[in-house]
């Protein structure tokens, strides 16, 4: 089979390759980085093209165009989240295997999908979109907010982002209209209902509308929190010691993903709540991100990023080998804007309980935490005997990067004053981290 990937994942790419199918990558910029400091990636694909945006289909399109004549394309999958109503569309010209680009907009516009919840009574926030927020009067919206039986706060974000990017909490109707002047991601808003309490995510596969594999997870705080300079941190749930929360949270995914018309590939589903009183949040139809697939093959033995193209190819879903006597789980690490990464690999590996680290170079600035749940120096896994060792070897994590922040983020900042005169010392302030669930 000639399979179109858009996106460079390696595990992906691998997984076809495996299945010995004939691979054309597109790629951006970022992703042919990947593709090519890759050992051997960039081979196991016949031919590939850089793209400009993997959500412009007319650049995916011509990309084929200008790759020459080439063999018919069967399928055309991704991975990647900002691929996905593109090659579906895509796949649609091109008469081969793909998701449906109706689905793969339900899956992608966060609006749509909770209309189409409330619609199936699978619960969820209460919601409106602002098409203009940018031009509206503060009194515009406070009367559509109040014809939605919305009450502040409420959570403020755009409706097809990714990792929390833009989103915050409004107060009052004055901060939705000014974050959405000064931010053009927020011209259309969507506005919704703010929901405390535990924040979980369900990860796996569906195959002719039954889940096949499933992982349940648990976040260490609401994603919001991380606006708040809070990490990401999430354990996966060990199948056998809580049967009842996987029975609630399949049949819970079950009927989210009916209610999108998602009968076939890879979900990643966060929802509110406890078991039995989940509230649906976001549903995507691509491979969860950071060290979440890593935990996935730990706790349920599931490579999700080759089962998202081996469920399309008709290839067997691989089964890992996976470790049930382990707990696992995966943490952000957090940075400090501005300023250069000096934590090494090895200061994190030295944690017992960390099995696995991925950082940024050394000396690359770090990113601000509150632009998505994802910002951060990188991540690690763990693996503990139980879930309270696991959120203890995160949090210890966390607390280490912070510390060597501050001694040698200091450190770097007098070695800069030698050059140039700083002004006031150094003082980096953080959150005591959490230590469990709340």
């Amino acid at each position: 089979m000639h399979v179109l990937h858009i996106g460079a994942h390696p595990k992906a790419i691998r997984g076809l390759y495996r299945g010995g199918h004939e691979i054309t990558v597109l790629y951006e910029a970022a992703d042919g980085d990947r593709m090519y400091r890759t050992p051997g990636l960039r081979e196991l694909a016949t031919r590939a093209c850089a793209v400009d945006s993997y959500r412009h289909v007319e650049a995916l399109w011509s990309a084929l165009h200008h790759l020459g004549p080439i063999p018919k394309v069967d399928a055309v999958l991704t991975t990647n989240e900002y691929g996905v109503v593109g090659s579906a569309f895509l796949g649609k010209q091109l008469d081969a295997i793909a998701l449906d680009p109706a689905v793969a907009l339900a899956c992608r516009d966060k609006a749509l999908q909770k209309t189409k919840w409330r619609e199936a009574d699978v619960p969820t926030a209460k919601f409106v979109v602002l098409p203009e927020a940018a031009t509206q009067s503060v009194d515009a919206v406070r009367t559509l907010l109040a014809a939605a039986g919305l009450e502040f706060p409420v959570v403020v974000k755009p409706p097809a982002a990714g990792g929390a990017e833009s989103v915050s909490v409004a107060e009052t109707a004055h901060d939705i209209v000014r974050v959405a002047r000064h931010n053009p991601q927020l011209r259309r808003v969507l506005v919704e209902e703010f929901i405390d309490g535990p924040e979980w995510h369900f990860d796996g596969i569906i195959q002719n509308g039954s889940i096949g594999r499933l992982m349940v997870s648990r976040y260490g705080e609401p994603l919001l929190c991380t606006k708040q300079g809070e990490p990401t941190r999430s354990m996966g749930l060990p199948p056998a010691r809580h049967r009842g929360t996987y029975a609630a949270a399949n049949e819970f995914a079950t009927r989210a993903l009916k209610a999108l018309g998602l009968e076939t590939g890879v979900f990643h589903f966060e929802a509110f709540g406890h078991p039995g009183e989940f509230v649906a949040n976001e549903l995507a139809c691509r491979p969860g991100g950071s060290g979440l697939w890593t935990v996935a093959e730990k706790t349920i033995g599931l490579d999700l990023f080759a089962a998202a193209t081996q469920l399309f190819t008709g290839d067997e879903v691989e089964t890992l080998t996976a470790s049930p006597d382990k707990v696992h789980g995966w943490v952000h690490l957090p940075s400090v804007a501005g300023f250069p990464n000096t934590v090494h690999e090895a200061d994190i590996r030295a944690i017992p309980g960390v099995d696995g680290v991925v950082l940024v170079p050394l000396g690359v600035p770090m990113r601000d935490m509150s632009e998505t749940s994802s910002a951060g120096i990188g991540y690690a896994t763990v693996a503990a005997a139980d879930e309270a060792e696991c959120w203890h070897v995160m949090a210890e994590a966390v607390a280490r990067v912070r510390a060597i922040h501050d001694e040698r983020g200091r450190a770097a900042l007098q070695a800069r004053s030698t050059v140039a005169s700083v002004g006031a010392p150094l003082r980096l302030t953080h959150r005591a981290p959490a230590m469990g669930m709340r």
